[in-house]
């Protein structure tokens, strides 16, 4: 009996026949047999599987109901759009809300997920290198932009930066995998920035080395580091680092630079660190500069980190930022803190998520956008997450959904204890041992990154966002698992001035001197370092919610302006202060004044408010835009794209590099694109530009075999008469220990491991997949040859590095191209 024959089995007997595996189903079952579980939370579980059925198969698909469930159901049925019919099976409605512009679609769609015409992300299944196969067991890459990222990992210079730009669903755990691998005795170092992704990560650390070693229990292994480490998990963690035997280890900025300093410190020196891997690297811009500053000195550090193993003659660590979402500024700035001493290598690969079908209505009144989110709740997929503000109204959401009569909610804001927040994602999860499971989350953005639950169905905005960006990261919480999600934006009166408080306020210059002042008044020395207090502030400028934000943001603009700069300090810097109880570690951070600005009146008019101006303009650009998108001005997918659109200088400096950093074409899944009747846009993620800097290979010997082969600026092409079994490899096992590292149509053995890092295409290549390494194509006797090859070059193909590249041609004697014979 299948699944779908089980849960039908289970809506007519009440019984069920061993455990579902997927996630409706499993919610079905849940829901039924929860005894805290209202009608309502039923009613709308029930019309997702039935609506299910009835989109998958073009017409109602009634099923009959045990009548021990069925009581439950019967005064919500109307509602949600539930009906029994005369024979007594019932049927779920289709959903056509007159508010909402539908354009014939269904604003319901996402209850497909889970069927064959729900899937929307496709795993593109490009054939894996054997260094990727031998690292992950899998025999695919997930997508050509993580293809590019591991290849350019795996095969960089060491102390340079990779910034892998990738779609979510791109695999970002094996891209750092393959950095952890490049050496067997060093520790590569991953950076999150919340608790929940620490151990998500941890979990899959744990799976994937427990997998390479079957006598490894994985709960035996250790890969995080988080506040609630306890001291002797924490000494074994440092003597493994410095022993070579920690090759992972997943922590947050403020353990990396306090605790963990000088460890790292210590392990650069004897050659034992060779990765840095900030994930979710966008928030080194958008936290770090006004909220979490410890993500801003992870670059001082690392400078640190590369100088102390470079002073020992060690290879110095190669860095990784991952990102989904990086803007124009956050790409430049995380350019300019981590691309040196260089090279720097951006790996883009944007494209629009597939997931998520984009629905859109601006209210007149807090009132009527309340009846709308109220319907849409009562019809769309399970589990969902409605988005607020502030933590008062997520409150004040959470009582009315209540009194509305859903009984499977909870709410998670700023406020809410980790401990919390934990045990709400454990209930959306379903997982065994949770206090209760949950359908809808009332949340504001505290409950985002660290969901690593992939089934979220729907997602709804109750508010404006204050940026596309963060509307996007959020809508993005959806359909994680390649499933079609909804994501309903709903805005209304007074949301821009709430927006607008949100987003980048900076403070006037006579408020940021009183400010400064006051913050400098406080500051004190230890151990030789100067420390300022974020979050206490005293004499003229009172305590408040947005204290330390504001305290942050003084500081980090007089780093930016060049009169402070950031120290560098251990926790062992701090005993003298947290000898006071009313001390935070992370209240306080070093600073040192390098000029003498701050002195002069003049300069908060002079160079403080140009500066102040410059941040408010980007913060009101970025408001306009999302305003735009909300009143339907413009298109949704439109103001997603222009959000991660390169500016002059990044193209001036890194030209097609950066091609697919702004997503191209409209999506088909937003109103605008609806009424227009743009095609849905349903193209692969596109395949990044190859190009990266690689250490320097010595090339002479495969240098001479091309020229004695008439080769010509680097360019070969080798005839063979008879192909028998083994030519192509044969070739290339000869042409690899010259310095090739690029095949392609050449069957490759999984089975047999090669010292050297090899790329494996499964094609002949042409000239535009080559990578910055040397190549073999080895073309059949009914392969195309790209016409492309004969394009006279003239020089010989250089890398990144300005190293020349050599590509040699394997092709059938008596071939012809474009009328030549070769």
């Amino acid at each position: 009996m299948d699944e779908e024959q089980a849960i039908i089995r289970f809506l007519g007997t009440g019984t069920t026949v061993g455990a579902f595996e997927e996630d409706l189903h499993r919610r079905v079952v849940d829901v039924f047999s929860d005894a805290g579980a209202s009608g309502l939370d039923r009613a709308v579980i029930l019309r997702h599987l039935l609506r299910r059925w009835s989109l998958r198969d073009g017409r109602d698909v009634p099923v009959k109901i045990l009548g021990a469930l069925e009581e439950s159901l019967r005064s919500h049925a109307a509602e949600v759009g539930l009906r029994q019919q005369p024979n007594g099976l019932w049927i779920a409605r289709a959903w056509t809300p007159e508010w909402l512009e539908t354009a014939g679609a269904a604003p319901d769609s996402a209850c497909l997920a889970g069927t064959e015409g729900g899937t929307r992300f496709r795993r593109e299944l490009i054939r894996a290198d054997p260094f990727f196969h031998e690292i992950t067991g899998f025999h695919t890459y997930t997508t050509s932009g993580q293809r590019a990222a591991c290849r350019a990992v795996m095969t960089t210079p060491e102390g340079s930066t990779v910034i892998a730009m990738l779609p979510t669903g791109s695999g970002k755990t094996e891209i750092a995998l393959c950095l952890a691998e490049r050496s067997k005795f060093g520790l590569t170092i991953v950076i999150v920035p919340t608790v929940a992704l620490a151990y998500d990560f941890e979990r899959r650390f744990r799976e994937h080395f427990a997998k390479k070693n079957p006598r490894i229990r994985p709960e035996e292994l250790n890969f995080a580091w988080t506040g609630s480490t306890d001291e002797t998990t924490r000494e074994r963690f440092r003597n493994a680092i410095i022993q070579g035997q920690q090759r992972v280890l997943v922590t947050s900025p403020e353990s990396m630079t306090r605790a963990l300093r000088q460890t790292l410190l210590d392990a650069a020196a004897v050659g034992r660190l060779q990765g840095i891997v900030i994930d979710e690297a966008h928030l080194v811009t958008q936290w770090g500069r006004f909220f979490r500053p410890e993500f801003r000195t992870l670059a001082d550090l690392r400078r640190d980190l590369l100088v102390r193993s470079e002073e020992a003659g060690y290879p110095r660590a190669i860095t990784l930022l991952l990102s989904a979402t990086l803007g124009a500024a956050e790409m430049q700035d995380l350019m300019d803190s981590f691309g040196r001493p260089g090279p720097c290598n951006p790996i883009v690969a944007n494209a629009l998520r597939s997931e998520p079908d984009i629905w859109i209505s601006p209210s007149m009144s807090d009132e009527e956008r309340a009846s709308r989110v109220q319907d849409i709740l009562l019809h769309c997929a399970r589990p969902a997450i409605l988005y607020v503000t502030k933590p008062d109204k997520a409150e004040r959401w959470l009582g009315v959904l209540r009194a509305a009569g859903f009984s499977r909610v909870a709410s998670v804001t700023g406020n809410t204890k980790a401990v919390e927040r934990a045990a709400v994602l454990e209930g959306l999860r379903m997982a065994p041992g949770a206090d209760r499971n949950l359908d809808l989350v009332v949340a504001t953005s505290a409950f985002g990154l660290g969901i690593d639950y992939p089934h979220i169905r729907t997602v709804v905005h109750a508010c404006l966002p204050e940026t596309v960006d963060r509307w996007y990261q959020e809508l993005g919480r959806g359909g994680r698992d390649g499933g079609v999600s909804a994501a309903f934006l709903l805005a209304a009166p007074g949301d821009e001035r709430e927006a607008e408080s949100l987003g980048v306020r900076v403070l006037s210059p006579d408020v940021a001197r009183d400010r400064w002042f006051d913050i400098w008044g406080y500051r004190r020395e230890v151990n030789g370092r100067t420390f300022v207090d974020l979050e206490g502030a005293r004499g003229t400028v009172g305590r408040g919610d947005y204290n330390r934000r504001w305290n942050c943001q003084v500081v980090q603009g007089l780093i930016e302006l060049g009169e402070l700069e950031r120290e560098q300090f251990n926790v062992e810097d701090l005993r003298e202060l947290l000898g006071s109880d009313d001390v935070q570690v992370a209240d306080w951070t070093a600073v040192k004044p390098i000029a003498a600005g701050l002195g002069v009146e003049a300069f908060w008019r002079e160079r403080w408010e140009p500066w102040q101006r410059t941040e408010m303009g980007h913060s009101s650009a970025a408001l306009t835009r999302i305003r735009d998108v909300s009143r339907i001005l413009i298109p949704g997918c439109q103001g997603i794209a222009e959000s991660y659109r390169p500016n002059e200088q990044l193209i001036s400096d890194w030209g097609t590099r950066l091609q697919y950093m702004q997503p191209v074409g409209a999506c088909g899944r937003c109103p605008s694109c609806r009424r227009a009747g743009v095609p849905v846009l349903d193209d692969p993620p596109p395949s990044p530009e190859q190009s990266w800097d690689v250490a320097k290979m010595e090339l002479a010997t495969l240098s001479s075999f091309v020229e004695s082969a008439r080769g010509v600026n680097g360019l070969t092409f080798v005839t063979y008469g008879t192909e028998y079994r083994d030519l192509a490899r044969d070739v290339a096992r000869k042409l690899i220990a010259l310095g090739v590292r690029h095949l392609g149509g050449v069957e490759w053995p999984t089975s047999e491991r090669m010292s050297a890092v090899l790329f494996t295409d499964e094609h002949p290549l042409s000239p535009s997949n080559l990578t910055p390494v040397s190549s073999f194509s080895f073309f059949r006797v009914n392969d195309r040859v790209s016409p492309r090859w004969l394009v006279r070059r003239e020089k010989s193909r250089t890398n990144a590095s300005g190293e020349a590249m050599l590509d040699i041609l394997l092709v059938p004697q008596g071939s012809v191209l474009s009328g030549k014979h070769i």
